[in-house]
């Protein structure tokens, strides 16, 4: 008897719109309905992913050949999160998919198109995840860059890489371009109250995939 292949479930956002309270609200939903769910995301906690995390936090930068310090290039970046989606994907994704589970992950190709399309072309990002999967799914949780930004404050920790004013309306902007041409990204208006974003997620979810 063969085994019905799992759904690969994608929430995507700014930082502070809540894709990881999203998710794991989502997974809890379907694990309740009988379904395996895996909860994943990127970067992964795979070598790659470990390396993103270090640049995200500016513990890693660039030697320059002046002797100083200089940011990461953001077309390496993209390479990077290319990279940790593919090791991702073939280490941890596609065999749980292909054995029946769920698989819903926070950030995915989308991100980068966001994240670093706002000064690396859309082609070469592209051409960068050409062997990634489609997702099945994609949430895209919308909350403004100034409310975005606030909740992230809001956490204490100190802000990353892109977090700043500038960098979240930027990446605001590439989130609505992209997000009002791909008819397989269901928009959530993730302002609501927690539990009526998770009925929104959900109801999407039941009339995307059943």
């Amino acid at each position: 008897m063969s085994v019905l292949p799992g759904r690969f479930i994608v929430f995507e956002g700014l930082d502070g719109a809540g894709t990881t309270t999203q998710a794991q609200l989502l997974a809890e939903r379907l694990r309740g309905r009988g379904r395996t769910v895996h909860l994943a995301h990127q970067p992964s906690e795979g070598p790659v992913g470990l390396v993103i995390r270090q640049i995200l936090a500016g513990r890693a930068a660039t030697p320059q050949a002046d002797g100083k310090l200089g940011m990461v290039d953001e077309r390496v970046m993209a390479l990077l999160f290319a990279a940790d989606r593919l090791d991702h994907l073939d280490s941890q994704i596609e065999p749980r998919v292909a054995r029946g589970e769920d698989v819903i992950l926070d950030r995915y190709i989308l991100s980068s198109l966001a994240y670093q399309g706002a000064s690396v072309s859309h082609d070469f990002i592209q051409a960068a995840n050409r062997y990634a999967r489609k997702a099945d799914l994609t949430l895209f949780l919308y909350v403004p860059a100034a409310i975005a930004l606030e909740r992230v404050k809001q956490r204490g920790a100190k802000l990353e890489r892109y977090e700043t004013p500038q960098q979240m309306q930027q990446i605001e902007r590439e989130y609505n371009r992209l997000v009002g041409t791909l008819a397989s990204v269901v928009s959530i208006d993730g302002t609501r109250p927690i539990h009526e974003v998770a009925e929104a997620c959900a109801g999407a979810v039941q009339q995307q995939l059943g």
